[in-house]
């Protein structure tokens, strides 16, 4: 092995999402599922495949108009900065630098927000996280995840998973 970890490819799952991540509550073994789109890719990719989800979950939530939507974003939140706190626990015990870890973080971002733009636009498939009653409501929805698209592809080399974070936190503020 010769270069940066963060400039190698590395077995990816694909298409890892929430629902390729399966939890047994009695004893919390975690199994992942469905690996048909296993590739070789960029170390952020499984990272902001899965961020994606917790990013369109917390926008649905912001525009669901129900009481409890502040309180769901801000659990969306703690779970995705869950996620990211594992992840560089992990790549910190294995050896990976911080700064290394900082940059596939960026990364990370990219690909968070390109699979956020994509759903937003109606561009994945099945997944309609964005999908509400009221055209109002969803036209406001789509508005709100293509601007967080924006500022976090824009800043992230930046602000790296905090912008990410920030737009969540954001999402949570009445």
């Amino acid at each position: 092995y010769s270069g940066e970890v963060a400039d190698s490819r590395v077995l990816c799952h694909g298409d890892l999402h929430p629902g390729s991540i399966m939890v047994n509550q009695e004893d919390g073994t975690v199994k992942i599922i469905d690996p048909e789109f296993t590739v070789y890719g960029p170390p952020g990719l499984d990272l902001g495949s899965l961020l994606s989800g917790f990013v369109l979950a917390a926008v649905h939530h912001a525009f669901s108009g129900a009481e409890t939507s502040a309180a769901a974003v801000r659990s969306l939140r703690a779970g995705a900065a869950g996620i990211w706190g594992a992840y560089t626990d992990s790549m910190g015990a294995g050896g990976i630098a911080p700064a290394t870890v900082a940059k596939i973080g960026a990364e990370a971002v990219g690909f968070t927000v390109a699979e956020v733009c994509r759903t937003a636009l109606g561009f994945a498939g099945g997944r309609k996280w964005l999908q509400f009653g009221d055209e109002a409501t969803k036209a406001a929805a789509v508005k709100c995840a293509m601007g967080i698209v924006q500022r976090c592809m824009t800043g992230r080399h930046q602000g790296g998973m905090g912008v990410l974070f920030m737009e969540l936190d954001a999402l949570a503020s009445p």
